[in-house]
């Protein structure tokens, strides 16, 4: 997902999160994920359900890996990427507000992130419509898809038209939710607060069917992305009391990998693995080699862009690999290298657009 969380303001001496970095493999893993789910024999996620039949398939591959183990363990835990998104926006949206002592009033604030998600969504979303029209006949009710796409309001099924998305442009609707609550209920608000409502979340979707439509509606919406977002805030406002020794890093994120699998292949346990996947992500980049910050931290600089521009990167890498009779890998690879390309050349778009957006509302 990837839209931008908001840059934090440290204060001198805190040792902040580097989310440049974490952004940088969060979008490598959103990007990796959605190509190789829709290669031929991949092995579902579950992501938006849970559906017990993903993990059998899962655990009866694992009995016999082939060459292709990589890009199955992407397919299935893949989308995490967006739970580490999720995070990231608290992160930074409690380290520029939560931590400022100006007044934010709500009407401005609410509307001034609107802008932003929509100046990000508008250009890829645009761009993919355009690029599938060669290859679908959109009905003329397309229009309505359109609107409510870019309003932010599809994900909650208000209106029953088809965005004729391919997935990531959801996520846009999801991050307005979030900044809206928390504008309204979390912003300088006590951590009980903040845990209550995680708790609450985590009770709504433990008594829905797992594979149900209302537990694809929930996992949609902001009730199912809460547990990672409260843990944003919360790490945002007490990561300058967490010290933690390398060796206690590496513990928690072995423990972290090993939970993350574990916790998958239950209902109940697998509403909890965001948790999980945000101390993975808190250990792994403190534990990440100097050497290796530079090209992630480009990444997730850009990891934006490349967000609302992979989509025509999966479809024409598809449309290719079909056509020559590439293998998993060759196609993956190109994908790669279109998705880069493309976030690259997005990069400035994405800029421009935003500046367009955002200035006239200052006014």
């Amino acid at each position: 997902m990837a839209t931008r969380i908001e840059s934090p303001t440290p204060q001198a001496g805190s040792a902040s999160l580097n989310g440049a970095v974490l952004r940088g493999v969060a979008i490598l893993s959103i990007i990796l994920h959605n190509y190789c789910h829709v290669l031929k024999g991949a092995i579902f996620e579950n992501e938006f359900t849970y559906q017990s039949w993903h993990v059998s398939k899962l655990l009866n591959y694992l009995a016999h890996p082939n060459i292709y183990l990589p890009l199955q363990l992407l397919s299935f835990f893949g989308h995490y990427g967006v739970v580490i998104f999720v995070f990231l926006s608290a992160y930074g949206l409690e380290k520029k507000y939560g931590h400022s002592t100006q007044e934010v009033p709500i009407i401005p604030f609410i509307w001034t992130h609107y802008l932003k998600l929509l100046s990000m969504c508008i250009s890829g979303y645009a761009a993919y419509l355009l690029l599938n029209a060669y290859y679908t006949d959109y009905p003329s009710s397309v229009i309505f898809g359109v609107l409510s796409q870019l309003s932010m309001l599809s994900n909650l099924q208000i209106f029953n038209a088809e965005t004729f998305a391919p997935g990531p442009y959801w996520y846009f609707g999801l991050t307005f939710q979030l900044y809206v609550l928390y504008r309204l209920f979390f912003f300088r608000r006590s951590w009980e607060i903040i845990v209550g409502v995680i708790i609450l979340s985590c009770i709504a979707q433990a008594i829905v069917s797992p594979a149900g439509q209302m537990m694809d509606w929930l996992r949609n919406n902001f009730i199912g992305s809460i547990l990672p977002f409260g843990l944003g805030l919360l790490y945002a406002r007490y990561e300058e009391k967490i010290q933690l020794s390398k060796t206690t890093d590496t513990l928690i994120g072995l423990a972290s990998l090993t939970l993350i699998f574990v916790t998958s292949l239950s209902f109940i346990s697998w509403i909890f693995t965001p948790i999980f996947v945000c101390t993975l992500g808190i250990s792994f980049i403190k534990l990440l080699p100097e050497g290796q910050n530079k090209p992630l931290s480009w990444l997730g600089r850009i990891s934006a862009a490349i967000f609302v521009s992979h989509p025509l990167a999966r479809k024409i890498s598809l449309i290719m690999s079909e056509k020559y009779h590439f293998s998993h890998y060759p196609s993956v690879l190109i994908f790669i290298i279109g998705a880069l390309i493309l976030g690259i050349l997005f990069q400035p778009i994405l800029q421009r657009s935003t500046q367009l957006f955002i200035k006239p509302a200052r006014h």
